[in-house]
């Protein structure tokens, strides 16, 4: 599977229908969620912290939001 990690290529790769949903940690900043939702795009919330969620997708910093590719 691919990834798309972090608010910018988030937003990037969802303009470009590249990701239509995503995966929040429980600190992501609301207003990113908000804009997501906004745009149509499917937010999961994962129930741990930043940390957490990179640590659960197998990488060795904070994430607080990833994509998955289409």
């Amino acid at each position: 599977m691919q990834f798309v990690i972090g608010p910018r290529e988030i937003k990037k790769a969802v303009k470009e229908g590249v990701v239509t949903n995503v995966l929040a940690a429980k600190n992501c900043p609301s207003n990113l969620i908000e804009d997501l939702k906004k745009e149509g795009v499917d937010v999961k919330m994962f129930h741990g912290d930043q940390k957490e969620l990179g640590t659960h997708i197998g990488k060795p910093f904070a994430v607080a939001i990833v994509g998955q590719k289409k």
